[in-house]
């Protein structure tokens, strides 16, 4: 899948430096191009959100069966509570638990999650990152909509849970910045101290912990930020 190309040498002082990085073209065309046919056409998207420290997770069935007045008071929650707490509301497929569970078979999702655990996608971050000690990595794909965001948070869940870097696979295909979905990067005092605007077969990665977040996607978004995303952790 990797882009044969691509050198990751060359990243690795510019990653020691700033301690994050983009990388354009990361999948040889044709893989990007099955990526995001499986994320637009064939994943099984459920709604993911949380309420304080408790998370929800509403399925495909779910959303269909709910109705209208029930959906919007769910909506109208999910903003009241962003206003003073920490928030999150997008599209999710969680791959690691339908992977294990052996769920949707054939789903294309399940092969870029063992591919992203290969030698050599690992070899290929070890080198980009100059952190050898890159085991595996965990996966969801995720979707922002129109209204959906990810508050501002750093990542370091404990001491326990040996992340080290986190990554993102974007598959936006022609995204507008003015639609908002930008993962965002913050200093001390809350300044905005870098950005990166989604794109099409690009990989992000940055080590944990460190402040973010991804900015709200505005109503008049015509299409959703499409990603596989997770962290690399050494044990």
């Amino acid at each position: 899948m990797l882009n044969p190309a691509l050198d990751p040498a060359a990243f690795a002082q510019r990653f020691a430096m700033e301690r994050r990085l983009q990388i354009r073209g990361i999948f040889a065309p044709e893989a990007a191009e099955r990526i995001h046919t499986c994320l637009s056409r064939e994943t099984p998207w459920s709604l993911l959100y949380n309420d304080g420290e408790k998370i929800a997770r509403l399925s495909p069935e779910q959303l269909r069966a709910m109705p209208a007045p029930e959906k919007s008071a769910r909506a109208t929650g999910v903003l009241q509570r962003a206003r003073g707490a920490f928030q999150y509301v997008y599209n999710s497929y969680q791959t690691v638990e339908s992977y294990l569970a052996r769920k949707d078979p054939g789903l294309f999702l399940h092969t870029v999650y063992e591919y992203c655990n290969s030698p050599e996608m690992l070899d290929f971050l070890r080198a980009a990152t100059g952190i050898p000690e890159l085991l595996k990595c965990d996966s969801q794909a995720t979707l922002y909509a129109p209204g959906h965001f990810l508050k501002a948070h750093d990542d370091d869940v404990n001491e326990r849970s040996h992340r080290r870097i986190a990554y993102v696979l974007g598959f936006a295909k022609d995204w507008d910045p003015d639609w908002g979905g930008i993962l965002q990067f913050y200093d001390q005092e809350h300044n905005v101290t870098h950005a990166m605007v989604p794109r099409f077969n690009v990989l992000s990665i940055f080590s944990v912990p460190q402040f973010h977040a991804v900015s709200y996607v505005v109503p008049y978004a015509p299409i959703g930020r499409y990603s596989i995303t997770g962290w690399y952790v050494d044990k």
